[in-house]
């Protein structure tokens, strides 16, 4: 059996588990990033990027305006930095020049997008941190600059459920009273525009079979992509409860089959129905209550400064500010 980087352990105890899944993460290489950043802009169903792009512009004098004039940028799941650039600008209007600190798995991808910034704005440092959301905020978190840090795109959301208070009591205790921290998270719990627009239009999710084409490639296996539908589920729970709604994204074998993972010298079968789930937990992407939101905030000792919401599309930008108890 070859040896298997270290980076994608995960991804092979993940595979070999009982519930057969992937980390959530391992959708996103490059291509897989570039993929899904033409899904969010062309889709006719899925309209975060724009629903939250337009609150962005819409509030953004509010967004920046308390910040010191020092202030540092930091997001957490960058991507493309598309909807990022209306906060460059604004603080670049405000400050003159800016540090951005862009956190993704994707290490070549936003390397690759960090240099056409630079090229962007003159008055911009970019410094791309390739790796995992946390480890990009630990990386920071003892600058001395203020901080403004973005997660944005309802990605939040793809957290597992359990995990999600503790990771937001681990951002408050890394910011400091005058940072601030901006998150975009999704409020339509509307059971059939949900599913609808987690089919995405295609016949087939080209960034599913992306995902597909590199667990082939990582571990010489012979997944057939045409032996496996892509399968959207809904769990609905009540607002006024502290559990979000959540949809479950998933894989499910068309038949019987065996996939070979050949550097792991690994066998795995698939029976007819079995599922291969897109993340770690039981929510592929959760949808909040703004009661949620709120109860998430105080939970985690942050206070909510701003609360901004497209009623039509509901999508919400918040900004949160570390509470100083």
């Amino acid at each position: 059996m070859a040896a298997v980087p270290a980076d994608l352990k995960s991804v092979v105890s993940s595979l070999t588990s009982k519930r057969k899944h992937v980390p959530h993460w391992y959708l996103y290489d490059t291509r897989g990033s570039e993929i899904f950043e033409e899904i969010v802009r062309a889709s006719s169903t899925y309209k975060h990027w724009n629903h939250e792009h337009t609150l962005l512009q819409e509030h953004m004098k509010d967004i920046v305006g308390n910040m010191p004039s020092s202030t540092m940028l930091v997001e957490l799941g960058s991507g493309a930095s598309s909807k990022t650039r209306p906060v460059i600008e604004a603080l670049l209007e405000r400050q003159g020049e800016l540090t951005y600190v862009p956190v993704d798995i994707a290490t070549d991808y936003i390397q690759e997008i960090s240099r056409e910034l630079e090229r962007e704005y003159n008055a911009l440092t970019v410094e791309p941190f390739g790796g995992l959301f946390m480890d990009g905020l630990r990386h920071v978190a003892s600058r001395p600059e203020p901080k403004l840090l973005l997660f944005l795109g309802n990605s939040f959301a793809n957290v597992p459920i359990d995990e999600q208070l503790p990771m937001m009591k681990e951002i408050r205790a890394r910011l400091k009273v005058q940072d601030r921290f901006l998150l975009g998270l999704d409020m339509n719990t509307d059971r059939e525009a949900v599913i609808r627009a987690y089919r995405t239009g295609f016949t087939r999710c080209p960034w599913l079979d992306n995902f597909i084409d590199r667990l082939n490639k990582d571990f010489e296996a012979d997944m057939n992509k045409m032996a496996f539908e892509n399968t959207v589920n809904f769990v609905e729970n009540p607002a006024d409860g502290d559990t979000p709604s959540y949809v479950q994204q998933y894989l499910r074998s068309s038949t019987n089959q065996r996939v070979h993972l050949r550097k792991l010298d690994v066998t795995k079968d698939f029976l007819a129905g079995e599922r291969l789930y897109l993340a770690e937990g039981q929510n592929y992407s959760c949808k909040y209550s703004e009661h949620q939101v709120r109860r998430l905030a105080e939970l985690s000792n942050f206070a909510v400064e701003g609360f901004w919401v497209n009623e039509e599309a509901k999508y919400c930008v918040v900004c949160l500010v570390p509470n100083g108890k």
